[in-house]
């Protein structure tokens, strides 16, 4: 005899597990979009820095280009993976990833992906090192380049000022990019 009890209760599960199949793959689908707007904004980062190294003159050229990411080591990580095998002009290009002071005079360019104190970029403001950051006031504390995210695009605002007084020379056709931030 057919039990009508035992396959209603069968179909319950089979839509239950349907709805939680179908949920899971709606979380893991958000996750996998989050991750791939992350890979896609650390490679714009990572083409803007290269930019605005091939943009800048520095009064001294040397054998071996400094990159420097401070307290990011994947981030560092990633940069080493990108300008793996390029030049900057005739210069080799070396990424390393630093967290303390002393390492700050081998640094051509030092990015700040997270916060960073007024002292240290007051520090850093006296060497001829191109500074970017993510900071909101990143340039009214001393940086020269602040990358920021407006409508979900990065621009970026050059204070030109910062620059010459670390000896710095921006293109003219990269401060012409330059963009004020709104508040």
């Amino acid at each position: 005899m057919f039990n009508f009890k035992k396959m209603i209760c069968s179909i319950r599960r089979i839509l239950h597990g349907l709805i939680l199949f179908v949920g899971m793959s709606s979380y893991a689908m958000a996750i996998f979009a989050e991750d791939e707007s992350i890979v896609r904004e650390n490679k714009i980062k990572t083409a803007y820095l290269f930019r605005f190294s091939q943009f800048t003159e520095w009064a001294e050229k040397s054998a071996v280009f400094h990159y420097c990411v401070y307290d990011d080591e994947n981030f560092s990580e990633l940069l080493k993976e990108a300008y793996r095998d390029k030049t900057l002009g005739e210069s080799l290009i070396e990424v390393q990833s630093i967290n303390n002071q002393s390492n700050l005079n081998s640094c051509q360019l030092i990015f700040f992906p997270r916060s960073v104190s007024f002292d240290l970029l007051t520090k850093i403001s006296q060497k001829p090192i191109l500074t970017i950051g993510m900071q909101k006031n990143f340039t009214q504390l001393g940086g020269v380049i602040y990358l920021f995210d407006d409508n979900q695009k990065i621009h970026f605002f050059i204070d030109n000022n910062v620059a010459l007084r670390a000896g710095l020379k921006i293109s003219s056709q990269l401060l012409t990019l330059s963009k004020q931030p709104t508040p």
